[in-house]
C-alpha cells in the first residue's frame, strides 16, 4: 500500500466540503456519500493523504458537498442536540470534466497537486505528482465522513475506522410533543453500562462509527429519516438502522427474549403458559434473519479495506456470516455478553448450526468466562466436527480454511464516571434519603453501627434468582434472631421490556410482604423493595451505605453491579456475596462464593461476612479495588481490538487439545514414600542432644500457613497461627537448633511475619536474600549483572495475565511469578502450560529456569533456588567452630520450589540415613522421602517437638483427662504448647 497526498483549490461557503470519488472502492466507488472528505484550514485549500493499492490504475473527480442546507442552523440546549427540519448531505456540484482525472499508484509515496477544482492541469507546465518525503508521510492522515477509511500513520495499530454494530444506538432520542422535533444525547448507561468508558477509551487515534437502531418507542417517519440520519452522523459518529415497528417486536420479542434468551440461560421449556408443547417458529427465525442483513448492508455501506468491524451480543449471531460472503478479507469482532449454553443444552436449537456458522465467519470471538467459551468449542466438536486449538496463550478453531480466535475477558467500568459523582450534592441527598428509609439513623444523625445494610441490584428476571435470595434471607432472619431489627436488605428490582414474567413478579413481592409482615415492627421493615429503574445517582448513593453487595443469580453474563459496588463502597465496607454463576465472580478474589440454590450456604455466607474483622475486609476491598481501576472498559477494548487488528498474522505452532476436560482425584502412596512419623521424628531429634547442630528447613507459603489462603492478596494477610510461631520461636531458643525459613516472599513480608524473632533465619525470593540468624541486615546469595531478561519475560507473561482473569504477576528481584490461583481452574492450566512453551521458547538463551506450582508459573535466575541456599548453609555450619554435619534435619515444603532442597539434601546429606526427615505437604510425586497431608500437620509435628522438654511432666495430666488428643494420625499438641 502507498501513501498519496491529494489536493485541489475549491472556493467553499460555510457547510460546504470537497470530497474525492473515484473508479476504486477506496475512493467510494464514484459515490459521493461514501467518498473520502478532504480537510481544510480556510476553506480553499483541500488536501488528504489516502493509502491505496501499489501500480493500480483508476479514474477520479472531486464532489462540491453540502452537509446541511444553509438556511437553517441546528440547535443546542441542556446538553442535548436539537434537530431541525434539515436535509442531509447533497451534492452541490461535481467537476464537469469529459473524463476525470486519472492516475496509476507509483510504488513511492507521492503528492498529487490538482490545481483549480473543475479545471484540468496542463501538464506541460504543471507538474503534478511529486515524491511525498518522510515527514508529510508521517503527519498526514487519511479520513473520511459517510463510511470512508481512515489511515492514522502515528499509530499502526489504529489506522482503521472502527465500525462498532449493536442492536441499539448508544443515544437517548426524544421527540418534542410541541415542535415535533428530534433531540438527541449519548446515553452513558448503554453498551452494557460502559458506554461512556468504551467512547473515551477509543477516541484518540481512531474514528468509531457506531450502527444500531435507534432506542426510542417513537418510529422515525420515513420522511425524517435522512435528516436524522444526518445529525447522528455529524454530532455523535452515528449510523442508524431503520426498521419497522412490527418487525422489531418479531425480532427483539419473539425471537431474542423468546428463544434465544432462555436457551442460552440453559432454560429450555418444552410446554406454553397453555400446557401445550413448544414449537419453533421459523418465521421469527426468517425475522431475525431479515434483521441481521438490514444490518449487513448498512455495513457493507459504511465499509472500506482495512477497516475493523466489532458487533456486539446475540442480537446479531449471523450478521458476521453475512459480511464474510460480501466482505471476504474484512477482520471482524464478536463479543457475546451473555452465556453460551452447554452443549446439550445448545443442540435443542433447530438452527444450531447456522448460529455456529455465523460466530466462526469471524475472525475473533469473545466470551466473558472461560466455561462460556469451553461450551461453545464443545457445540463446534460436537455439532460440527470442528477442532480447537491453544496457541500462545489463545484458544482457536480452524473452520473453512480460516483461524478463528477465541478469547476471554471481562468488560469492566469506567472508574472515571463513578469518582466525578461520588460526594456530590445529589448522591449524598439520596444516601441521607436511603438511611431515613432503612431506619439506620440514630437520634444524632450518625450511622447506627449496629444496623447492616444488604445492597442487592438485579434486573426483574427469573435469571437472577431473586426469590432463592429472600428464602435464604428470611432463612437468615429466623436462625439467627440477632439480626433481627439490625439487618436491612435494600433489593432494587429493575423491570425490563420483554423479560417481565407476571408470575415471577409475584412471587417475589408475595415474598417481600410475607418477610415484612413476619419479623417487621413499628419504624422498621427487614426489606426495602424498589421496583423501578434507579438513577446513577442513587446506584452510587446505595454503594455507598451498604456493608455487603449480595447477588444470587442462577445464571449470568455480563454482571458490572459487584465492579461499581467496590469503586463506591464507602469505609470499612466493600464485600462481595455473589453466586457462583456470577460472570465476575472469579475475578473479584475478596467474594464470597455460593450456591444460590443452598439457603443455609447463602445464609452461611451473609453471617459469616458481617462478623469479619474489618482489617481483612479492608485489605480485600483495596485488592479488588486495584483490579478494578486497573481493568476499565477502554482497557477492554483495546486489548480485544489489538487482538483483532493482528489476528490475520498465521498461527505457526498450533496445540491440539481433546475433549476431556474432567480431572480425576484419587489418593496414591508411592514405593519409598511413607507418612511421617512424629514420633519417630522426635525420638531421633532426642539422640541428636549434644552430638551437633540441628537443622529445620521450612517452607511458609503451604507449609506453615494454610494453603486456603491462596488468593490474590494473600501475601497481606496469610500468616503462621500463634500457636506456630509460639513453636518456631521456642525452637530457635535452643543453641543446638538452627531454624531457616525458606520462602519465595519478598523481604519485606518475612520481615513483618518474624518481626521479634531475631533467632530465625529468613530465606526471602527462595533465597536471593537472606538473613542469618541473630543479624539484622539482608544479604544476596549471588552477585547478578544480567536482569535483561525480565523485561521480555514481563511483557510475555503481562499478555496472559490479561487474557486470563482472576491472575495477577508479582514482580521480584530474582524472578517473576504469575499467579491463576483465582482464575477459572481449567483455563489457568490451559494457559500455564502455553505460557511454559512460550517463554522457554523466547529465553532459552538466558540463565533462567521457568518452574510451575499449584496455581502460579515463576521465571527465576537458575541459579537462585532453595537448593543453592542450603548449601550456602550447610556450608556455613562446615565452617563452624567445631563445625561438621548436622545431627538432625527436618525440612519441610509443599510444592515445586521446594524440591530442589530435598534433591540436595538427599544429595549431600546421605550419610545421615535415619537423621535426615525430607517431608513433602501433600500426598504427591516428590523427591522427599517422607509426607504429611496437611499444613495443620506440620504444626502439630513442630509442637510435639518444641514442647519434648514437658512432656514428661505433662504425661500424667494428659492421661487423667483420657489421653493426648490426636488429629489426622498426627499428635495435637497445640493446647499444651500454649498452657
Amino acid at each position: 500500500m502507498v501513501l498519496v497526498r491529494f489536493s485541489v483549490r475549491c472556493e467553499t461557503e460555510p457547510g460546504q466540503v470537497v470530497r474525492l470519488v473515484g473508479t476504486h472502492a477506496h475512493l467510494g466507488g464514484w459515490d459521493p456519500l461514501r467518498g473520502i472528505e478532504l480537510g481544510s484550514e480556510d476553506k480553499l485549500k483541500w488536501s488528504k493523504v489516502v493509502k491505496l493499492p501499489q501500480d493500480v490504475e483508476f479514474t477520479y473527480k472531486y464532489v462540491l458537498m453540502s452537509l446541511v442546507d444553509g438556511d437553517v442552523v441546528s440547535q443546542r440546549s441542556g446538553g442535548m442536540s436539537s434537530l431541525s427540519r434539515e436535509r442531509g448531505p447533497k451534492v452541490v456540484r461535481w467537476e464537469m470534466m469529459e473524463s476525470g482525472r486519472s492516475f496509476v499508484v507509483p510504488p513511492t509515496n507521492v503528492r498529487i497537486d490538482d490545481g483549480e477544482f473543475n479545471v484540468l492541469p496542463d501538464p506541460l507546465v504543471h507538474v503534478r505528482i511529486t515524491e511525498m518525503d518522510s515527514n508529510t508521510e508521517r503527519s498526514m492522515s487519511v479520513g473520511a465522513r459517510g463510511g470512508s477509511a481512515l489511515y492514522d500513520e502515528e499509530d499502526p495499530a489504529h489506522k482503521n475506522t472502527l465500525i462498532i454494530v449493536l442492536y441499539r444506538l448508544p443515544i437517548i432520542a426524544r421527540r418534542d410533543a410541541t415542535s415535533d422535533e428530534w433531540s438527541f444525547a449519548w446515553d452513558d448507561d448503554a453498551l452494557y453500562l460502559t458506554s461512556r468508558g468504551l467512547r473515551d477509551g477509543l477516541k484518540e487515534g481512531m474514528r468509531v462509527l457506531w450502527v444500531g437502531i435507534i432506542n426510542s418507542d417513537e418510529e422515525v417517519r420515513p420522511e425524517e429519516r435522512e435528516q436524522v440520519s444526518a445529525t447522528l452522523l455529524e454530532e455523535f459518529n452515528c449510523v442508524p438502522v431503520f426498521i419497522p415497528r412490527q418487525t422489531l417486536v418479531e425480532f427483539y420479542q419473539g425471537f431474542c427474549k423468546g428463544v434465544l434468551w432462555p436457551l442460552f440461560h440453559m432454560l429450555t421449556p418444552l410446554t406454553d403458559e397453555h400446557e401445550r408443547t413448544v414449537q419453533f417458529d421459523k418465521n421469527l427465525w426468517h425475522t431475525y434473519c431479515l434483521v441481521n442483513r438490514k444490518f449487513s448492508d448498512k455495513v457493507v455501506e459504511l465499509y472500506h479495506e482495512e477497516n475493523l468491524i466489532w458487533i456486539h451480543d446475540y442480537h446479531l449471531m449471523v450478521l458476521p456470516s453475512q459480511l464474510r460472503r460480501r466482505l471476504s478479507g474484512a477482520k471482524i469482532g464478536f463479543f457475546l455478553h451473555i452465556p453460551w449454553p452447554s452443549s446439550e443444552a445448545y443442540r435443542t436449537l433447530p438452527v444450531r448450526d447456522e448460529l455456529l456458522r455465523g460466530l466462526l465467519s469471524s475472525t475473533l470471538l469473545g466470551f466473558h468466562l472461560f466455561d462460556y467459551a469451553r461450551h461453545f468449542l464443545s457445540a463446534c466438536v460436537r455439532l460440527l466436527n470442528l477442532e480447537h486449538e491453544a496457541s500462545r496463550g489463545i484458544l482457536g478453531v480452524e473452520y473453512s480454511g480460516r483461524h478463528v480466535m477465541i478469547r476471554v475477558s471481562h468488560i469492566g467500568i469506567d472508574p472515571n464516571r463513578f469518582r466525578t459523582h461520588l460526594g456530590s450534592k445529589d448522591v449524598d441527598d439520596m444516601r441521607k434519603t436511603l438511611l431515613t428509609q432503612v431506619h439506620a439513623l440514630s437520634v444524632s444523625g450518625e450511622r447506627d453501627n449496629r444496623m447492616y445494610i444488604l445492597a442487592a441490584i438485579d434486573d426483574l428476571d427469573v435469571f437472577k434468582g431473586i426469590s432463592l435470595k429472600l428464602l435464604a434471607f428470611e432463612s437468615l432472619l429466623q436462625t439467627y434472631s440477632l439480626y433481627q431489627g439490625r439487618i436491612v436488605i435494600v433489593q432494587v428490582a429493575i423491570p425490563r421490556k420483554a423479560r417481565v414474567k407476571s408470575h415471577v413478579q409475584g412471587e417475589i413481592q408475595d415474598l417481600v410482604k410475607r418477610i415484612n409482615d413476619r419479623f417487621g415492627t413499628p419504624g422498621y421493615q427487614p426489606v426495602l423493595y424498589i421496583e423501578r429503574d434507579i438513577s446513577f445517582d442513587e446506584r452510587i448513593a446505595i454503594y455507598t451505605e451498604a456493608d455487603a453487595l449480595l447477588l444470587t443469580p442462577i445464571r449470568d453474563g455480563l454482571n458490572l453491579i459487584p465492579y461499581e459496588y467496590i469503586l463506591c463502597s464507602g469505609s470499612g465496607r466493600g464485600q462481595l456475596i455473589l453466586s457462583e454463576f456470577t460472570g465476575c465472580s472469579r475475578a473479584l478474589s475478596s467474594a464470597v462464593r455460593l450456591n444460590p440454590w443452598n439457603y443455609d450456604e447463602v445464609m452461611g455466607a451473609i453471617d459469616r461476612v458481617l462478623q469479619k474483622d474489618k482489617e481483612e475486609v479492608a485489605l480485600k476491598h483495596s485488592a479488588d479495588l486495584k483490579y478494578v481501576e486497573s481493568h476499565p472498559t477502554a482497557k477492554w477494548a483495546e486489548s480485544f481490538l489489538s487482538d483483532l487488528y493482528k489476528a490475520s498474522e498465521p498461527v505457526k505452532k498450533l496445540t491440539k487439545l481433546g475433549l476431556g476436560l474432567g480431572v480425576g482425584l484419587r489418593t496414591l502412596e508411592f514405593e519409598g514414600f511413607e507418612a511421617l512419623n512424629p514420633e519417630k521424628v522426635l525420638k531421633v531429634y532426642d539422640k541428636a542432644e549434644g552430638l551437633g547442630r540441628r537443622l529445620f528447613l521450612l517452607d511458609y507459603d503451604g507449609t506453615l500457613t494454610s494453603s486456603t489462603c491462596s488468593s490474590r492478596m494473600s501475601h497481606a494477610w496469610a500468616r503462621p497461627s500463634d500457636a506456630v510461631m509460639n513453636y518456631l520461636s521456642t525452637l530457635a531458643k535452643d543453641p543446638q537448633n538452627l531454624v531457616y525459613i525458606m520462602s519465595g516472599r519478598t523481604t519485606e513480608v518475612l520481615s513483618t511475619s518474624f518481626q521479634g524473632l531475631s533467632a530465625i533465619g529468613l530465606a526471602a525470593e527462595h533465597g536471593f536474600f537472606f538473613r542469618n540468624p541473630h543479624e539484622t541486615e539482608w544479604r544476596q546469595l549471588h552477585e547478578v549483572n544480567d536482569l535483561s531478561w525480565r523485561e521480555v519475560a514481563l511483557e510475555i507473561m503481562g499478555a496472559y495475565a490479561e487474557r486470563t482473569d482472576g491472575s495477577y504477576i508479582e514482580e521480584k528481584n530474582a524472578g517473576l511469578v504469575w499467579h491463576y490461583m483465582d482464575a477459572d481452574p481449567e483455563f489457568g492450566n490451559w494457559q500455564a502450560k502455553e505460557m511454559r512453551d512460550h517463554l522457554e521458547t523466547v529465553l532459552g538463551a538466558f540463565q533462567v529456569q521457568v518452574v510451575t506450582g499449584h496455581g502460579w508459573l515463576q521465571v527465576r535466575l537458575a541459579n537462585m533456588n532453595k537448593g543453592a541456599m542450603v548449601q550456602r548453609i550447610l556450608s556455613d555450619l562446615s565452617e563452624e567452630k567445631n563445625g561438621s554435619a548436622p545431627s538432625f534435619v527436618l525440612c519441610v515444603g509443599d510444592d515445586r520450589t521446594d524440591e530442589d532442597m530435598f534433591t540436595l539434601l538427599s544429595r549431600d546429606l546421605g550419610d545421615l540415613s535415619q537423621a535426615l526427615f525430607t517431608c513433602t505437604v501433600g500426598v504427591k510425586p516428590s523427591n522427599a522421602r517422607y509426607y504429611l497431608r496437611t499444613s495443620e500437620e506440620v504444626a502439630d509435628v513442630l509442637g510435639l517437638i518444641a514442647v519434648s522438654k514437658q512432656r514428661q511432666g505433662s504425661s500424667a495430666k494428659t492421661s487423667s483427662n483420657g489421653g493426648v488428643i490426636k488429629k489426622g494420625g498426627v499428635t495435637d499438641l497445640r493446647t499444651l504448647a500454649s498452657k
